[in-house]
């Protein structure tokens, strides 16, 4: 309730705002209970300030007036009791507003735009390749996380592709992944079939903000801007042991070749240029070379396209006996180290080894495409 000393302000207060407006800025207001002298009246008007000394009625109806608005701020204050909100959603406590946080009585729930929810771990997304690179058109988009995301269903959703400024239909694909240090998944993006060549690709990733599964929220934004060359797609037959290469269609040529040995066989199925150039050590059945020329690397294992100078009678009678590796002849080798680039197809339809798998290297286009709808590791939808 109202203390005394509080409501004797408050009526000071009420009446003497109530006198200032009627007496007019600038001139004395008279102290509450005390009746105005001739000379306080009105100076310089002296028959009108002689009516105010006879008629004190007149100075005294607004003063009335005051102390009945007074009146029905106490009678107020005392009806309301301490703590309780006004329409105003504030607390009235002896004709005043107080901030909420200084109510003692119950919350009132937040408006929707002002809830908060527990904070979430952040998820940092790295991708693999950068802006402005030509690729060939077998190439994945490669993104790490790190965090072990377990719903990918925002991240497939908000993701974009164009070719030439056409929108594209692609989806994400996941799997375990040890290749970055603290990004123990990864996440490949792809087209149903090879990307168009000769393309300009864009793929955005506004994903800032949105869930990768419970507890779980991306921590940026991501673009990747890129383009293709020519359709390079290189077929490899262990039944010819020749390697053909078709660019845009058109045959380019056919090479020899020397695949893996009965005990260290290559693998089947599609692969994809992953890094040239890299100078790799290889040792083999009476030979162990250093600095090998014009590699074109195929699989983490360790399978290459390559010179091998040192194989050059197998090449030439189609006996396999690589460690593995596609073996050319040195000019063969340097011809196709000179048309091919990172993200070019390379297939092995009839290879003697184990199939290829995604983990091997960039092996995505041996996951059938209903297979890759399903997200792999992570669901998409």
């Amino acid at each position: 309730m109202t203390e005394p000393d509080d409501t004797e302000q408050i009526l000071r207060a009420a009446l003497e705002a109530r006198a200032q407006s009627t007496v007019g800025e600038g001139r004395p207001v008279p102290p509450f209970g005390v009746r105005p002298t001739a000379a306080e009246a009105m100076p310089g008007h002296r028959a009108h300030r002689a009516r105010e000394v006879r008629s004190p009625a007149r100075w005294l109806a607004p003063v009335a007036a005051a102390v009945l608005v007074a009146a029905v701020v106490v009678a107020t204050s005392l009806l309301l009791p301490r703590g309780s909100t006004n329409g105003s959603g504030s607390l009235a406590q002896a004709g005043r507003s107080v901030p909420r946080s200084a109510s003692t009585g119950p919350s009132v729930a937040p408006s929707s735009g002002a809830h908060s929810t527990a904070a979430a771990t952040p998820v940092h997304i790295k991708l693999k390749f950068s802006d402005g690179s030509q690729f060939g058109v077998g190439i994945p988009i490669i993104a790490y996380f790190s965090k072990q995301i377990t719903d990918a269903r925002a991240l497939q959703s908000a993701t974009t592709a164009t070719v030439d400024g056409q929108s594209v239909s692609g989806a994400w694909y996941f799997e375990p992944s040890a290749a970055q240090p603290g990004y123990p998944i990864e996440g490949h993006f792809r087209l149903q079939n090879y990307w168009p060549a000769h393309s300009s690709i864009m793929i955005n990733m506004p994903v800032k903000g949105m869930s990768a599964g419970a507890g779980l929220v991306y921590n940026d934004n991501l673009s990747l801007a890129f383009s293709t060359g020519p359709a390079n797609i290189a077929t490899v037959s262990d039944a010819t042991h020749q390697l053909t290469l078709v660019s845009d269609g058109k045959l380019v040529g056919t090479y020899p070749v020397s695949l893996g040995a009965p005990d260290t066989p290559t693998a089947r199925g599609t692969k994809v240029i992953m890094e040239k150039g890299v100078s790799i050590c290889m040792k083999g059945p009476g030979y162990d070379e250093c600095g090998i020329k014009y590699t074109q690397r195929l699989t983490y294992g360790g399978e290459y396209l390559h010179a091998a100078p040192w194989n050059v009678a197998h090449i030439n009678a189609g006996i396999d006996s690589s460690n593995g590796c596609t073996n050319l002849l040195p000019a063969a080798a340097q011809t196709l180290y000179g048309l091919l680039e990172i993200g070019d197809v390379v297939t092995y339809p009839n290879a003697n080894g184990p199939a290829m798998t995604l983990g091997a290297g960039y092996g995505d286009w041996n996951v059938p495409w209903s297979q890759w709808l399903t997200g792999g590791a992570v669901p998409t939808h």
